[in-house]
């Protein structure tokens, strides 16, 4: 009977103590496995979403480069014209200073043969001048 009795007991003693135990540590289990595959879920979406968002980083760093560049070439092309024009009008200032001094030149130069035609007209008249009084003192 003592056999029964310690039989009945382990009996006992499994369904009330170890086997409401065991259910609460498999239903842990299941609940842990559960967590872990909607944790899996998640990482791999969020590995999904990262390669996406590098991918259109990527685009996007391209694409800024490409409006760099393009800005570049632009701003290097009007810094080219703008020297250019610069450097016309540097080159027009030089030809009209140039312009100006041959026609102060020229004016001084139209002057000064003016000045000599009436010294030339003068001293040629005074010599005139000379001889005809001499002419008609020693008359």
């Amino acid at each position: 009977m003592e056999e029964q009795d310690m039989l009945n007991s382990h009996e006992t003693i499994i369904n009330e103590n170890i086997l409401p135990r065991l259910k609460a540590v498999e239903e842990g289990m299941a609940a842990f496995q559960q967590e872990v595959s909607n944790i899996k879920t998640d990482l791999m979406g969020v590995q999904k979403g990262q390669a996406q968002l590098e991918i259109t980083l990527l685009k996007e760093g391209q694409l800024n480069r490409e409006i760099m560049n393009e800005n570049k070439e632009l701003t290097n092309r009007l810094l080219t014209h703008v020297l250019n024009k610069d450097e016309k009008e540097s080159q027009a200032e030089i030809e009209e200073k140039k312009a100006d001094q041959q026609s102060k030149i020229e004016a001084r130069k139209a002057k000064w043969e003016i000045l000599g035609k009436i010294f030339a007209v003068l001293a040629g008249s005074g010599s005139i001048l000379y001889l005809i009084v001499e002419a008609v003192s020693k008359q």
